[in-house]
């Protein structure tokens, strides 16, 4: 009788013996993909995949935590974007190192949206600052005219400017310059600043900075309208000195060169222009765009914007640049115009555009007085601001414990469609012989790659203009978005006797990609 239970016996003991292991196991929830993430921390590692080219991917690795770097990463830093490949030095047997002087002596640090695709981080957008959190504040206590070093106490700083536009030229770390075009170096309002090379230095003099009834500089005055300034007085038309005694708001790299390489730097000054006049000066605090979704069961935040403007009598049009994916011609679109105070906060304007849809997202905004732009100090367009944007604000639950969202980055066009030509950001970088279309990333970072669109040969564009020893491959930039935007004949105003006037007529190709477009 034993004998014939046997296997019943033993088959009934499994069955027990399986459900108490299934009674032990620990439940867990059920995952989704794709999924979402931002990772806002220290970067451990970075790689780089040498043999894809100039527009190659790679991995970022950040608290551990590694993400695949797609094929055409255009990644934002402080001041330039630059293509992935900017960020190492690769030696001539192929191996690449990351451009982060002291990284793991120092906290280097990644902003990075992305999707988690079938198990695999895919960055989306990616911007990196060494500190992120760094802001200095003091007075400048010494300055050095033979070598544009400063000091603030015991900290001695000098403007990272690889182009020479506020004082000296420095070249040594160019990824983590100051802004040469839309200035990072300026005053409360916006109007550019420099370092004296000497104490008569023409181009950034001394006497622009007016004194008290004690021989004290101010902190606070209006230029004369230019047609009214008389030699050696005020004038707009000249960048204004930083002098010992002013108090600075200011943010560097540290290199190990002993100094911290400053690429922002706020001077509590009031500097204004009269109204109406040209040049005036613009500077933008902050911008952020919302990505919209018209999903009802999620909340969309909004595009704003603040800016500080030296003309607070004339109207500032806030507007999205949007880039051709195959030739990188801008088109500008209005968001939304809008008049500085004529109260304190003497210059702000600020832009909410509240539920409107402003859509889609373009990597950089810009800012320009109604009345147009004019030629500035040392190669600087006045009237004018380009500001990338370091805040996308994508959709968020408003039903809590429903599945998160992915970032929806196929609303992003510059990400989905690619954005043009590639242009190097490092101004000093080695020229490509052969200019190359930023596309798609690869892989994409969501479910289905959305459909692109299919670009002829690389057709180079034309833009001349006359030389002098401020000329850079960022005037290039603007020449020739000046002329794609605005046509052949229009001109910034400016000073007709004036050698650093721009003529947008004829330029080859070569050119467009050195790194200093004038010899």
């Amino acid at each position: 009788m034993f004998a014939a239970l046997g296997p019943i016996f033993w088959r009934a003991l499994a069955l027990l013996v399986l459900v108490d292991v299934n009674c032990l196991a620990t439940p867990t929830a059920p995952t989704y993909d794709p999924s979402p993430f931002n990772f806002f921390g220290t970067i451990d590692s970075m790689t780089l995949d040498v043999a894809d080219g100039p527009l190659a991917g790679g991995t970022l690795t950040v608290n551990n935590l590694t993400v695949t770097v797609p094929k055409n990463t255009l990644l934002t830093l402080p001041s330039i974007t630059v293509a992935w490949s900017e960020m190492f030095t690769v030696d001539d047997s192929g191996n690449a190192t990351p451009n982060l002087p002291l990284l793991g002596s120092v906290s280097w640090e990644a902003n990075v949206y992305g999707n988690i695709v079938q198990g695999q981080r895919i960055a989306g957008l990616i911007f990196i600052v060494q500190e992120s959190l760094q802001l200095l504040q003091g007075f400048i206590t010494e300055i050095d005219y033979t070598t544009g070093h400063f000091w603030v106490d015991n900290l001695e700083c000098v403007l990272n400017d690889p182009v020479g536009r506020y004082g000296y030229a420095y070249t040594e770390n160019p990824l983590w310059t100051v802004d040469p075009d839309s200035p990072s170096v300026h005053s409360s309002t916006g109007v550019p600043l420099c370092i004296p090379r000497n104490t008569t230095d023409s181009e950034c003099p001394l006497t622009n900075r007016p004194v008290d009834g004690n021989g004290n500089y101010l902190n606070a005055f209006t230029f004369p309208d230019p047609a009214l300034v008389t030699p050696g007085g005020l004038d707009p038309r000249i960048m204004v000195p930083l002098v010992v005694g002013d108090y600075i708001t200011f943010s560097g790299t540290k290199t190990g060169s002993g100094a911290l390489e400053v690429y922002a730097l706020e001077a509590n000054l009031g500097i204004y222009t009269a109204p109406g006049t040209k040049p005036a000066y613009l500077t933008v605090d902050a911008a952020q765009y919302a990505i919209v979704d018209p999903d009802p069961t999620v909340e969309v935040d909004e595009t704003r914007a603040t800016a500080m403007a030296s003309d607070p009598s004339t109207p500032i049009q806030w507007f999205a640049m949007d880039v051709d994916p195959c030739t990188g011609v801008v088109s500008e679109r209005n968001l939304l115009l809008g008049q500085p105070e004529s109260a304190a906060p003497i210059g702000e304007v600020v832009y909410r555009l509240g539920k409107t849809n402003a859509s889609p997202a373009t990597r950089q905004v810009g800012f320009r007085y109604s009345n147009g732009i004019s030629e500035g100090p040392r190669g600087i367009m006045a009237g004018q601001f380009y500001q990338p944007i370091f805040s996308f604000i994508f959709p968020e639950l408003i039903s809590f414990g429903s599945n998160e969202l992915p970032n929806q980055f196929e609303r992003i066009p510059f990400l989905a469609m690619g954005s043009g030509p590639l242009e190097f950001g490092n101004y000093l970088a080695t020229p490509l012989p052969t200019p190359t279309l930023v596309g798609q990333l690869s892989p994409w970072p969501g479910d289905s790659a959305p459909g692109t669109t299919s670009c002829g040969p690389i057709v180079t564009t034309s833009v001349s203009v006359r030389c002098d020893e401020y000329s850079n491959r960022a005037a290039v930039r603007h020449a020739r978005y000046h002329r794609d935007t605005h046509g052949d004949d229009e001109k910034p105003e400016g000073n007709d006797n004036d050698h650093r006037d721009c003529n947008y007529d004829q330029f080859d190709g070569a050119a467009l990609y050195a790194d200093h477009w004038c010899r």
